[in-house]
């Protein structure tokens, strides 16, 4: 009888623990964040997916926090992409993207942030400003080929 009372109030205690563990763990998907240059020496064949911003960008910022914290979209970023994330500073000599050129051959440049940019070998598309979590997904399925 006491074995039961044990086993009752162990079981009480335990299933609440396990559970919070287990959801916690299905529910908080956040992105795996790379930099550039470990992105680039991957040995994948996935597009590399980069978020570049700046230090006080606000809204960088303000993407980050809204848009980047969406589990759905953190899963398709990991499974499909390498998710590269890089503070862009125009003071340092060298530059992170020196490897990409524009279409006239000169050295990639950003005209604002945030900006987001697809990656595929030494050819990219770039994109500027503030971008949705809906929008932000439609652009990650026309990457992928995945149109809704």
């Amino acid at each position: 009888m006491n074995k039961f009372f044990i086993a009752i109030i162990a079981a009480i205690i335990l299933i609440p623990s396990l559970y919070a563990g287990i959801s916690s763990t299905l529910y908080t998907t956040q992105v795996e964040w790379h930099n550039y240059q470990d992105a680039r020496a991957m040995d994948s064949t996935k597009p590399i997916f980069v978020f570049a911003k700046m230090r006080f960008c606000t809204t960088c910022a303000a993407m980050e926090k809204d848009v980047f914290t969406d589990p759905a979209l953190a899963k398709i970023l990991n499974e499909q992409f390498i998710p590269v994330r890089e503070t862009i500073n125009f003071m340092l000599s060298s530059f992170v993207f020196d490897d990409l050129k524009d279409n006239k051959g000169e050295q990639l440049t950003f005209r604002g942030f945030p900006a987001v940019m697809i990656v595929r070998g030494d050819q990219y598309s770039l994109s500027h400003g503030y971008k949705s979590v809906e929008q932000l997904q439609t652009l990650l399925n026309k990457a992928t080929n995945k149109v809704d």
